[in-house]
């Protein structure tokens, strides 16, 4: 579905990306993991469009895509849909004209047209009973969900996801991580997130590529991520290993307590 080989960016004298090769395969959820200025989103840009590569190859459903014109983007950019960090949605305006902003108030296509096909998708995502509310009537897990139905409104085939997780509490994170799957089970899309986030890594990922100083190492499963001895990969996820020691050192030393000094302590 989508490849990328060997592609450089450079923004003046700043290297931004350094002969980064990927695969993303059909359906599949693949995670860009790294540090912030790692080159992660700038890739999502690229995917998009919105950036043009100094140099290296993307193709995109079988299609060369490196050098398109502007008008020609727009025809690709119509199989995508991006989710932003925050959700974007548009304070002064109700669930259901968010979701159809574009093509009503961008392409100009009648309004009874696309709120029918509005309804239809928020009937899917059981959105239906807030149509006609304002985002700030909503919680967060449901802003997020109507920014996905925004994106979904072409029917995509593909989804990309900067950051989705970040500056939310842990039960927003699971909200945003079960909406991921839910989108690949549902509407069989292919999903890029980006992401440093461990936790949204675990919980979503089938293939893990992680970016550091715009270089690309292929992961694979994100449980290589904690066996593998390349040193990127380790100084990555220290902190988690380091946590998961923790754990396994208070969890033994629970298991290894003897029953009777318990009981003659007690006693």
């Amino acid at each position: 579905m989508i490849r990328i080989e060997d592609l450089w960016l450079s923004f003046g004298a700043q290297q931004v990306l350094r002969g980064v090769s990927l695969e993303v395969a059909p359906k599949s959820i693949t995670v860009l993991a790294g540090e912030s200025g790692s080159g992660k989103s700038t890739i999502l840009r690229l995917l998009m469009g919105f950036l043009r590569a100094d140099s290296g190859l993307i193709t995109i459903d079988g299609r060369n895509v490196t050098d398109l014109t502007e008008r020609q983007w727009v025809e690709i950019r119509s199989q995508m849909g991006m989710v932003f960090q925050s959700s974007a949605l548009f304070d002064s305006l109700t669930v259901c004209q968010n979701v159809g902003f574009y093509p009503h108030f961008v392409e100009r296509k009648p309004w009874s047209k696309v709120r029918a096909e509005v309804m239809e998708l928020l009937e899917e995502l059981d959105l239906e009973m807030h149509a006609n509310k304002m985002p700030g009537e909503l919680s967060g897990g449901m802003q997020r969900r109507v920014a996905l139905a925004r994106s979904l409104i072409y029917r995509p085939k593909i989804l990309l996801y900067d950051e989705p997780t970040t500056g939310l509490d842990p039960t927003m994170i699971q909200i945003v991580n079960e909406l991921i799957l839910e989108m690949r089970e549902k509407y069989d899309v292919t999903s890029v997130v980006v992401t440093h986030d461990m936790e949204c890594i675990y919980q979503v990922a089938d293939h893990v590529v992680l970016l550091v100083g715009g270089e690309a190492t292929t992961i694979g499963p994100p449980r290589n991520l904690l066996i593998s001895d390349e040193p990127a990969v380790i100084e990555f996820t220290r902190a988690w290993r380091e946590q998961l020691q923790n754990l396994k050192q208070q969890l033994t030393g629970v298991a290894g307590l003897d029953p009777g000094a318990r009981g003659e302590s007690n006693g």
